[in-house]
């Protein structure tokens, strides 16, 4: 049944429709804010995923620039992969949302986010941050929610609710709050230099809009919202715990991982792992969630080693830092170079400069044409922690 409900968000309008499009999602929320139209939904899969031990949320943001009446630049005229501006905004999303599932909980979750119009005065990341919310909220997924979203800004010493495109990009401040009923669960925040006290004013002030909106998103709920599923836990139940301890005692696991070699410490846990495995061979259901239970074992007696005895698994203190070095010019004929080393940890940085003609043209939702003068591109090649992976190009 198409429902709409709206309320009044920062001076605007912020409509949401229920059941008019997608309804084949387990939640749809057709989001209007100001002529910014966003269409977010929720799905998941209707069995859990085997053999994981992790929640597989994936966050989408599309942006799809017909909704600037823009075509794609260059040869190729088909819109193709996400721009770095839907990455983060995609993350920003995924912080808030991903505690409140179940930590049991390992069915397949989507989050899709598809921006079909852009208004100037009413940015599509935050109604898709919102959309996001409502569209989980009113399904039938299992979710400790809802939860809510304000962007803040600040010009000329006046605080702005969801600023427009120009104030967000030019402003003092670009912070982002999400709360629950309880408790603020997410600050994200850019800024010029703030004093304190007025950077806790404004993120108290868009908590208690939080409040105003979590309440109209609960309104959404009793009127159109699905009862929520019960779902397959997978949880570890504590008696595996306890047979686990008899096999590898919580004194034998902090010998395995108290080590300052990573690969030490894994070969450790490969050792545990087999023989909890010829432990409990005949165990078929102690062995599906074995992962998790060792993950959960390891981190239980690496919290213990912190907060009781005050050392760190590679024999740190708990103030102790990893030590640190710097190279430069390690690598001959390119403009700059640099290799920083933290522990085990190593990047390597290279730096190239160029005319202004070498701009990059940025396709987005962004009117005016953009360009970038400065471009840093991240690898995290599979080697880099060991893993045996064919590197591919990005994207």
């Amino acid at each position: 049944m198409y429902k709409s409900f709206s309320m009044e968000l920062g001076g605007r309008t912020l409509r949401v429709d229920v059941g008019r499009v997608s309804a084949q999602a387990n939640g749809a929320a057709f989001m209007h804010y100001g002529d910014t139209v966003v269409l977010s939904t929720a799905t998941a899969s209707e069995k859990p995923r085997d053999g994981i031990d992790f929640f597989p949320l994936s966050v989408e943001y599309e942006e799809k620039l017909y909704a600037v009446g823009k075509i794609p630049g260059g040869f190729n005229k088909r819109e193709g992969k996400a721009s770095e501006n839907a990455i983060l905004t995609s993350r920003v999303i995924d912080r808030p949302m991903r505690p409140l599932f179940p930590k049991d909980y390992r069915n397949d979750v989507t989050l899709n986010n598809m921006v079909m119009s852009v208004d100037p005065a009413c940015r599509p990341e935050i109604t898709a941050m919102l959309g996001s919310a409502i569209a989980t909220a009113i399904s039938d997924i299992p979710f400790d929610g809802p939860c809510a979203m304000t962007q803040m800004g600040l010009v000329d010493g006046k605080v702005i609710v969801n600023p427009n495109q120009e104030e967000w990009k030019n402003g003092d401040l670009q912070l982002t709050v999400a709360s629950t009923s309880e408790k603020v669960i997410m600050i994200e925040a850019g800024a010029n230099e703030i004093p304190e006290d007025k950077m806790y004013e404004i993120i108290y002030q868009a908590h208690e809009i939080n409040q105003e909106i979590i309440a109209f998103i609960n309104k959404i709920v009793a009127e159109a919202g699905k009862p929520k599923k019960t779902y397959e836990s997978c949880a570890v139940p504590a008696e595996l715990f306890e047979a686990m301890k008899a096999v590898v005692t919580p004194e034998e696991m902090e010998v395995a991982v108290f080590t300052d070699e990573k690969q030490v410490r894994e070969e450790n846990l490969r050792n545990i792992t087999a023989k909890l495995e010829e432990a409990f061979a005949d165990r078929e259901d102690y062995l599906a969630i074995l992962p998790e239970a060792l993950y959960q074992y390891e981190k239980k007696t690496v919290r213990k080693m912190i907060l009781k005895d005050h050392k760190r698994p590679d024999g740190r203190a708990i103030t102790q830092i990893r030590p640190l070095a710097a190279e430069v010019d390690i690598i001959p004929r390119v403009h700059g170079s640099a290799m920083f080393t933290r522990g085990q940890t190593q990047i390597c940085n290279v730096c190239t400069l160029a005319p202004l003609s070498e701009m990059q043209k940025v396709d987005g939702l962004d009117p005016n044409e953009v360009s970038k003068r400065y471009m840093h591109h991240y690898n995290f090649p599979a080697y880099s922690v060991g893993e045996t992976k064919v590197s591919r190009g990005p994207g």
